[in-house]
């Protein structure tokens, strides 16, 4: 897979996050947070748009660097994304394993892009 494929997925991946956070905070935080209320919910709830921009600005980096040119510095991205979302991923898998959070939805997705960014640091490897 090419890297202007895997981070325009990745893109696509972070604004659908994004998005649904900063337009549906309550939904999201009740689905990760079932038990949560009061002022504490709504404690989550704001930290959810802090996430939806944080998410955002990923997503902008992500579509930005997309047209990098050069095997050497596409090697760099494609593992510092394969680090950065394998960090993430493995975080959210063992909060959910622990029974800390609901987060099916993040663990498929920055699984698939850690997944996808190694498949393309390896393709390039090889060339």
């Amino acid at each position: 897979m090419s890297p202007k494929l895997t981070l325009t997925i990745a893109t696509v991946i972070a604004l659908i996050f994004s998005l649904g956070m900063f337009f549906a905070p309550e939904f999201v935080t009740r689905e990760q947070f079932p038990n949560s209320d009061g002022q504490g919910f709504n404690d989550l709830v704001t930290l959810r748009y802090t996430l939806a921009s944080v998410i955002f600005a990923i997503a902008t980096i992500s579509f930005h660097i997309r047209n990098i040119e050069g095997v050497e510095i596409q090697k760099i991205v494609m593992r510092g994304y394969t680090i950065a979302f394998s960090a993430v991923f493995f975080t959210n898998l063992v909060l959910h394993i622990a029974g800390k959070i609901s987060a099916i939805p993040p663990i498929i997705g920055t699984g698939f892009i850690a997944i996808l960014s190694l498949i393309t640091l390896i393709k390039l490897k090889k060339n």
